[in-house]
């Protein structure tokens, strides 16, 4: 086994362990060093894959969502407070994606002409970031539903999608001013980019219901469980069922 593959496997495996630590009362100051070791490992393989390709490990779907998942573990780590109930979510989301990863096609490959700017880290970072945030809001969205805690389970769920919700704004911003410099055009349509302002408008119409007072706690938590789908089909659906300008990602 390449150390590339191992480092995954690890960093998959101890995701699974702090994910069935965090739901046990009896072991659940055990979750973090689990969790410390997924991070790292994940943080490890990126860099290899850094240092093997010579370009930011952004590449394709296969890293993509690699860097999705770092962001929800270190997201997870980071959290406390009120922040901290949505560890298992969290976790439970960090496990999808690091198992999503090993499905996807490794491709260590150079960066095709369109990739090679600057605006690439910034726009993938802020995308994943959002997606990250959006999931986590989903998730744990879908778990309060599940378990008829909304109205415990909503201030989290609101904050959640207003970072998801600002940083998928940024992600729209800086693809725009990248694929200008790209393609001669802020804005072509593409299908990505598309259902990336569908969902963005999706988000800010729940944001502003909710202020409104015209969606509660419940339809607060179901709405982002809807979010959710429609986040996937923008990352993964987009990209297998219309292609289009991103269909390298």
């Amino acid at each position: 086994m390449d150390t590339l593959s191992l480092s995954q496997n690890v960093s998959f495996a101890a995701a699974m362990a702090a994910f069935a630590l965090s739901l046990s009362a009896r072991a659940a100051g055990w979750w973090r060093p689990a969790a410390w070791v997924s991070l790292a490992a994940l943080t490890l393989l990126l860099g290899l894959i850094w240092k093997e390709t010579g370009r930011p490990p952004m590449a394709n779907q296969h890293e993509s969502l690699l860097v999705t998942a770092w962001f929800t573990g270190a997201a997870v780590l980071c959290a406390r407070g009120r922040a901290a109930q949505v560890r298992p979510a969290a976790l439970f989301l960090l496990c999808a994606l690091l198992a999503g990863a090993s499905l996807a096609r490794r491709d260590l490959s150079p960066l095709m002409p369109a990739l090679r700017s600057n605006w690439l880290i910034f726009h993938v970072l802020t995308a994943m970031a959002a997606y990250a945030a959006l999931g986590v809001a989903g998730v744990y969205g879908a778990w309060a539903f599940l378990t008829k805690k909304e109205e415990q389970a909503a201030p989290a769920v609101r904050s959640l999608i207003k970072a998801g919700f600002l940083l998928l704004a940024a992600g729209i911003i800086t693809g725009s001013i990248w694929a200008e410099a790209a393609w001669g055009s802020y804005w072509s349509w593409d299908p990505k980019e598309i259902w990336s302002l569908i969902a963005w408008l999706f988000y800010a119409g729940l944001l502003h219901m909710n202020k409104a007072g015209k969606a509660g706690a419940a339809a607060l938590c179901r709405l982002a469980v809807l979010g959710l789908f429609l986040v996937i089909f923008t990352y993964l659906g987009v990209n297998y069922l219309l292609g289009g300008l991103h269909s390298y990602a």
